[in-house]
């Protein structure tokens, strides 16, 4: 269903749009002085121009070991990922979740029965298993400090522990089935990329 180079492809154009845009405005900083988080949207707008459905900061719908009825995790206090994209645009994604909480909510009232039928709604969302699940992790061998590029003092610490967290969040979630850790890395050359990649 996800044909990962496809993705690739449209997070590489649309990192290089980004660039071209800061070079026309002749912006005094580039791409390389964005964060992680400032780096969301520029890597969502280039995958929504592929017209799938972009999401950001999405909760992992594990369901393993949620306890009962009354003892569902907040949204606030479940892993969320970084980037989710479902199949097409509009398309919203279904949260096993929010579903059981929602189920709670009708446990022993009389309409319980009702609440255990999926909602007509439920045809316009895309199942976790069907959405591929973006980590995004950004790693540059110069950093800004204080508005000023310096050399990042913990780049080696960062590139080696970048997607130590993110993976396992991936692999460790059942409902998991498509997904990719993305790793953008500015360094001052390519062939310096090539040898700490």
């Amino acid at each position: 269903m996800w044909d990962a180079r496809a993705v690739h492809h449209a997070l590489v154009e649309g990192l290089r749009l980004h660039e071209a845009e800061l070079a026309s405005e002749q912006a005094v900083r580039g791409l390389d002085s964005l964060d992680e988080l400032r780096m969301h949207p520029v890597l969502a707008r280039g995958l929504a121009r592929e017209n799938w459905g972009v999401l950001r900061e999405v909760p992992y719908p594990v369901t393993a070991g949620l306890g009962s009825a009354g003892n569902r995790p907040k949204h606030r206090e479940r892993d969320r990922c970084d980037i989710v994209l479902t199949p097409r645009a509009g398309v919203t994604l279904a949260d096993p979740v929010a579903t059981l909480r929602e189920r709670d909510k009708w446990q022993g009232s009389l309409f319980e029965a009702q609440a255990q039928e999926p909602a007509s709604e439920l045809d316009s969302r895309c199942a976790p298993s069907d959405a591929f699940w973006l980590e995004v992790k950004v790693v540059g061998q110069f950093a800004f400090v204080h508005g000023v590029p310096v050399a990042n003092s913990a780049y080696g610490s960062q590139l080696t522990a970048a997607f130590a967290g993110d993976l396992s969040k991936l692999a460790a979630d059942a409902e998991v089935h498509h997904g990719a850790a993305l790793l953008v890395l500015f360094t001052q050359d390519a062939e310096t990329a090539k040898h700490d990649v």
